[in-house]
């Protein structure tokens, strides 16, 4: 499957809210290839310093104030990548003033926080979106395919060990499931551990372990299970082992150490399997992760009678070796696919082409998840 766009005959004028490590690591390199989609104008941060320094790698208006960025009518929407306990604040006087707008992840501190942003948005005919990537990465999009297809049967299990937890994890599952859970049950246990640094800001003495249950509609569950997932103490390394359970197979991704995808397979038990070898897989195929000149271009399941697949946004595949505008953790090729899709997805939203992908209610539900556990 192609996920085939057009490129908008006028480009959403889009400004930066937060300069900060992510809107400059992440953001900034994409900007060029996204011109068919997003026109960055303008940039707004309340440290004059970090403001100046993008607005001249990109050669645009720089401001301190949200106030003076939305009087200067430049920009039509923004994408805000403050800290989350800005989110709330900054997204309801976006609405207000009627500019749309796209909102890091998570989404709010709180859920009442959350419905606010969702329900202001709505009452002044805004678009507000949230920019989940973790579903749009290359295992949920050929296990979302693999599922749809019932290859394996009815998917009525989804289980995930170290792999995030949290908002992220939660969008994963509605977005999977293709609906929002029902109830929730949950445990936590804490740990003593030597003292250690999670990452270079996060001091830890103890390791919390979670374990979380959600319901879904047509009785179907997801176990998602936990400790401390960037302070590994020997634990199995990311990103973890999840297993999408149908009725005669199931789709297994593993942890591995050639790389942070890990290796995934479908694993089928044929009528022979089922009858006489007490249902142990007899068949195995392997996920291939394509990547051309440095970009992720498909991911493949080449089955006896079928292919199954997924095919990013396939403008995107024209840029050679986008993996190359990254370093550090987010070298890997299928990130900047991901990130440059969710800016898309929001253009074409604000345009009328399509609704996005991951609507307010999911954000929401998202939070609402998070709160239940």
């Amino acid at each position: 499957m192609k996920m085939e766009i057009q490129e908008l005959d006028a480009p959403v004028k889009l400004a930066i809210i937060g300069a900060g490590n992510r809107s400059t690591v992440v953001y900034q390199p994409l900007f060029k290839l996204l011109k068919p989609w997003v026109d960055i104008v303008a940039v707004c941060d309340p440290i004059k310093e970090n403001a100046d320094k993008f607005a001249a790698a990109l050669g645009i208006k720089s401001f301190t104030s949200i106030e003076d960025l939305v009087a200067s009518g430049t920009i039509e929407a923004a994408l805000v990548v403050t800290p989350i306990d800005l989110h709330h604040a900054i997204s309801v006087y976006l609405s207000e003033n009627n500019i749309h707008h796209l909102v890091e992840t998570s989404m709010s501190s709180l859920l009442k926080q959350a419905q606010e942003m969702r329900d202001t948005a709505r009452n002044n005919n805004t678009i507000m979106r949230v920019a989940e990537n973790f579903f749009r990465y290359p295992f949920d999009r050929i296990a979302k395919r693999v599922i749809d297809s019932e290859v394996i049967g009815d998917v009525k299990r989804v289980s995930c060990f170290h792999d995030h937890t949290g908002y992220h994890n939660n969008s994963r599952w509605v977005m999977m499931m293709d609906a929002f859970p029902e109830y929730a049950q949950a445990i936590e246990h804490v740990m003593p551990t030597a003292p250690h640094y999670e990452m270079p800001h996060r001091f830890r003495e103890a390791e919390t372990y979670s374990a979380r249950f959600f319901f879904f509609p047509e009785d179907r569950l997801v176990v998602d299970h936990s400790g401390n997932i960037k302070g590994m103490l020997g634990r199995y390394f990311r990103p973890g082992y999840t297993e999408v359970n149908g009725a005669w197979g199931t789709l297994a991704r593993s942890a591995s150490s050639k790389n942070w995808l890990g290796e995934a397979e479908l694993r089928v038990c044929s009528d022979d399997a089922l009858m006489n070898q007490r249902a142990v897989a007899d068949q195995y195929y392997p996920v291939e992760h394509v990547v051309e000149n440095g970009v992720w271009v498909q991911e493949r399941l080449e089955l006896p009678d079928q292919v199954v697949e997924y095919t990013p946004f396939a403008q995107l595949s024209q840029y050679r070796d986008v993996s190359n505008l990254y370093g550090g953790h987010t070298h890997r090729a299928y990130y900047a696919v991901a990130s440059a899709e969710i800016l898309i997805d929001f253009a074409l939203q604000v345009r009328g082409v399509r609704a996005s992908e991951f609507s307010d209610d999911a954000a929401v539900m998202s939070m609402m998840m998070e709160v239940a556990v």
